[in-house]
């Protein structure tokens, strides 16, 4: 395609703040049925908006290094159900006080790319409203298993030998506040939460989604790939400093097999040139994790279908599912009877700017125009008591709950 440049839009825009544009974009994408994400990467600044003008396409693999730009959105049981990939028409990005609106490696013509610049404008102009989602839909009832019980389940299956691990998840459904804005609400998520993950998708006959997740299952950064073992949850307290946090033995061993889970996945590949940082403690939001970061160098292995082989093996991980993972997600798929959907997939921007960051969907919510589901799991251990595990779940819905509750 001819002319496919990107521009800094001013002065068109530059009267404008970023909260007024990413509003805009979010209210023509519902109005025009465009699939959409929006996301701050940990850490940054910037915010991205991807528009696609055509429906996501449907994955049964994702292939990293054939992939145009674009955002990966896939469910828990990727594999049995299909992954979403929004391929890239329009990217908007905000940085400080830059507006750059650029075309994603699926724009066909560069025409389109200036009809949407008037389609925003147009739709700038217009008087100012709540912005709400695409294709909002009902939550279906949940007819998951009683928590506590649940627990206890897990523990006497870990004592009888069937696993070693498990993470059951359960959900909270929430009203809105009628005052409840997206972009406010993604706002706040950005300026609380600095080195997490906060994205806001919306896909017409999919749902929306928001989260704020600390957990990255894979990266790619030039020549460089990364994988993180996050795990183990004890509330932050200010009054600490991280390097005195003291952790049990049960959320270190918690921590450990995760570590031992991605070390395993290199050796069944026959991967020995990795270095492993950790395990460390971080804090995200109002939570503190133990985590290892692995890190391996594309060029010097001479594996660069290694984040296309990881995300098959890691996917999903123990921090998620459990050990081992087969056994684990048949007994969560008999005992949990929880549709966990995107719940603990993964999702995150691909091949954009030379790198693919992929996070595990955690501390997030589907939304409706009136309400919210909220989901949350806690792993299990032998040493598991099924009230901590509860009160754990608790502490991980606050994430949202906490900047939602300040819109009231």
């Amino acid at each position: 395609m001819e002319n496919k440049k990107a521009f800094v839009a001013e002065p068109d825009l530059k009267s404008y703040s970023k909260e007024q544009i990413m509003s805009a974009a979010i209210r023509l994408a519902r109005e025009e049925g465009y699939p959409m994400a929006v996301w701050r990467m940990p850490h940054q600044s910037e915010v991205n908006v991807l528009i696609s003008f055509n429906k996501a396409l449907e994955l049964e693999r994702y292939e990293m290094e054939e992939l145009k730009n674009g955002f990966a959105l896939a469910p828990f049981n990727f594999g049995e159900e299909k992954g979403l990939f929004l391929k890239a028409d329009v990217i908007i990005s905000f940085d400080f006080e830059e507006i750059v609106i650029k075309p994603g490696d699926s724009l066909q013509q560069a025409d389109q790319l200036n009809q949407f610049k008037v389609s925003l404008i147009e739709k700038l102009e217009q008087p100012e409203e709540s912005t709400g989602f695409i294709q909002p839909r009902s939550l279906t009832p949940s007819n998951a298993s009683d928590y506590r019980e649940l627990v206890t389940r897990c523990v006497e299956a870990i004592k009888d030998g069937f696993i070693e691990k498990v993470v059951p998840a359960r959900t909270k459904d929430i009203q809105l506040p009628p005052s409840f804005d997206v972009v406010q609400f993604f706002t706040k998520l950005c300026t609380a939460y600095q080195n997490a993950f906060i994205s806001f998708v919306s896909i017409p006959e999919t749902g929306t989604w928001m989260g704020a997740t600390p957990e990255v299952l894979i990266e790619r950064e030039g020549h460089i790939f990364r994988t993180t073992a996050l795990a183990a949850t004890q509330r932050y307290n200010p009054e600490n400093s991280l390097t005195e946090t003291a952790w049990t033995q049960k959320e270190i061993e918690e921590q450990a097999m995760v570590s031992r889970y991605i070390i395993n996945c290199f050796k069944r590949i026959r991967l020995r040139e990795f270095s492993e940082k950790g395990p460390e403690t971080i804090k995200a939001g109002n939570l503190l994790h133990l985590k290892t970061t692995l890190e391996v160098d594309l060029i010097a292995t001479n594996f660069p279908e290694l984040p296309t082989v990881m995300l098959e093996l890691l996917h999903p991980t123990s921090a998620v599912a459990g050990m081992p993972r087969e056994q684990a997600l048949s007994f969560l798929k008999h005992e949990e009877k929880l549709d966990r959907s995107f719940y603990a997939g993964f999702l995150g921007p691909v091949n954009i700017e030379d790198k693919t960051n992929l996070f595990v969907n955690l501390r997030c919510m589907e939304l409706t125009d009136e309400q919210a589901r909220l989901y949350a799991g806690a792993g299990v251990t032998a040493h598991s008591n099924p009230e901590k595990e509860f009160a754990e779940t608790e502490m991980k819905f606050n994430t949202l709950l906490n900047i939602l509750n300040q819109s009231n």
